[in-house]
């Protein structure tokens, strides 16, 4: 993840605003717990997602990355629990109302016993009702991205180039390079590949079915997501146990059949 360390001080200028993105999850916590008081993070990056979130909940922060997790602390309410640590072996002396893993953090595991590994650790780490929400990139979406030439971002004098290429419709690889102006006016470049996979939806709810309830899958262009630039699937599911969940409509929270 040194790419991560060499990027975290640039994270924010690249990404954006993430206010629209901090609602909608905040939205859907609150649909299937509206009690829900503390919150994790996993793959938390710079924190702006639980920055966002600090004043509705008690948030804490997981991230392989030291260098994300330092700028992260910046931004959030003096004390907040950052733990350095792998999304899909962490182990935390607290449980939580809700665990939430965005921007498809998932889709950096790459093998589906690491993503069942993810699942294992939420489940641990929730209190008996609590909510997890993920999203991750679909495989459409990805072939997408791998048909196009890549693009270039600017933020400041620096540049970020990216693209994504791909051998079959499970892995792809997203190459990077980042320019960084230096004190002279000569550019750096780090170059890196950071691989990525993605797995059938089915396939995902099939596994989280053996431990949670109530999954719900919704897509990112159906309208109840306001993000035009990629193409997601978010799952939300509970662990089994404390309080009933708040939306009328029950059909959204069904159990999938085997």
């Amino acid at each position: 993840m040194a790419i991560y360390d060499v990027l975290a001080r640039h994270y924010d200028a690249v990404t954006g605003d993430s206010s629209t993105e901090s609602a909608f999850i905040d939205g859907i916590i609150k649909r299937a717990r509206d009690q829900a008081v503390t919150l994790l993070e996993v793959a938390c990056g710079t924190g702006g997602i639980i920055a966002a979130l600090a004043s509705g909940y008690q948030v804490s922060g997981l991230d392989i990355s030291p260098s994300m997790l330092e700028v992260a602390c910046k931004k959030l309410p003096e004390g907040t629990p950052l733990h350095v640590a792998d999304m899909s072996r962490f182990r935390l002396n607290v449980k939580f109302d809700a665990i939430i893993c965005v921007y498809h953090g998932i889709n950096h595991l790459l093998g589906f016993s690491a993503w069942e590994s993810f699942f294992d650790c939420a489940y641990r780490h929730l209190n008996d009702g609590g909510v997890l929400v993920f999203d991750t990139y679909t495989a459409s979406g990805l072939k997408m991205m791998a048909s196009t030439p890549g693009i270039v971002q600017q933020f400041g004098e620096n540049y970020l180039r990216t693209s994504v290429q791909t051998n079959d419709e499970i892995v792809f690889d997203w190459n990077i390079e980042l320019l960084e102006i230096q004190g002279d006016g000569r550019y750096k470049s780090l170059t890196e590949v950071i691989r990525t996979v993605t797995f059938p939806p089915e396939k995902i709810r099939e596994s989280l079915g053996k431990g949670f309830a109530n999954i719900v899958t919704i897509e990112s262009d159906s309208g109840d997501v306001k993000d035009d630039s990629d193409n997601r699937t978010w799952f939300v599911c509970t662990k089994p146990g404390g309080p009933t969940l708040n939306d009328p409509d029950h059909r959204r929270y069904e159990r999938p059949t085997a």
